[in-house]
């Protein structure tokens, strides 16, 4: 069998993102005939239908989806060779593909890309920010070069390297009547609203089975996208936050909201630097990880310090 056509498997890659002739055509600045005729040679070397036609849709046949997942890592290899060898004769220079969870984005980032830059001020870095599942598949596909997100078994193709491991907590307004309660029991959350991320993320997957391992039914009073507005809405009453302190270091300095542990044995969410194995290391990625230890291992001690003040 010859070797597949890189011209052809972009045509098959786009017109399976679109399901679409006409948007994967716009899309590669082709005709939709040229399109057409990329698909049918591929199909001809494969011996195989790759779609099935549905009007002017179209949708994968499992053939299809078999190629995509090679598809999508081949041309991504494929770019990644061409930028290294661009920059061969570009001493220093290079490119860091970074993924990480809304929160690390938020609370953890802008540290770590500071000093990072300033070490490598001629690499072009680039963040996308998803939940932890789906940086996960980025991963895989080779669209990112290192993840910062939650450690699970997604894959054995995906080598984690442990950065961390927290507890999510209830955030109240200091005029909660929580927090004046010395024991906070279960059976005192059955009355209570929480204000949880979004139902997508694999925190609220943690939240729901460890509450439901306990006998409780958390009820929801808002869902919400990112934790700055899990905080504002805790810190004027509107509910029980659930998220972990070290995202509140600035409101539990101030007063304004302070942090009990859910009543009941909690399990710890523990994070990693995620990396594909199957790609070589650069050294950036190495003092990527480093700097997001020393970030987060300080931060999480000047939470600490904060909550240990509180409780005093």
């Amino acid at each position: 069998m010859e070797l597949l056509d890189s011209r052809q498997l972009r045509a098959f890659q786009e017109l399976a993102r679109q399901g679409s002739f006409t948007a994967a055509a716009k899309n590669l600045n082709l005709t939709q005939s040229a399109v057409s005729h990329s698909i049918k040679a591929l199909e001809n070397a494969l011996e195989v239908s790759l779609f099935e036609r549905l009007g002017k849709s179209v949708c994968l046949t499992p053939s299809g989806e078999v190629l995509l997942k090679h598809a999508d890592r081949i041309l991504s290899r494929m770019e990644r060779a061409q930028d290294e060898i661009t920059l061969l004769g570009r001493p220093g220079h290079g490119r860091l593909r970074i993924g990480a969870t809304v929160t690390i984005s938020q609370y953890v980032l802008p540290s770590v890309l500071r000093e990072l830059r300033e070490s490598f001020p001629d690499f072009d870095i680039t963040v996308v920010t998803a939940d932890s599942r789906d940086l996960m598949q980025k991963l895989e596909t080779g669209d990112i070069d290192v993840a910062v997100a939650l450690e699970n078994a997604y894959s054995d193709k995906l080598k984690p390297e442990r950065l961390f491991q927290d507890q999510i907590q209830m955030a109240l307004s200091p005029m909660h009547p929580f927090a004046k309660m010395k024991k906070i029991q279960s059976e005192d959350l059955a009355l209570e609203s929480f204000i949880f991320y979004s139902q997508n993320s694999e925190t609220f997957r943690i939240l729901e089975q460890q509450s439901r391992e306990n006998g409780v039914n958390l009820k929801t009073a808002l869902q919400v996208g990112s934790m700055a507005a899990i905080k504002e809405m805790a810190k004027i009453g509107m509910g029980v936050g659930l998220l972990s302190p070290w995202v509140a270091e600035a409101e539990l300095a101030s007063g304004s909201l302070l942090f009990r542990p859910l009543p009941w044995k909690i399990r710890e969410r523990h994070w990693a630097i995620h990396r594909d194995s199957r790609h070589e290391k650069q050294a950036i990625e190495d003092v990527f990880a480093g700097i997001c230890k020393n970030v987060i291992d300080t931060l999480i001690q000047r939470t600490n310090r904060l909550l240990d003040k509180g409780v005093d």
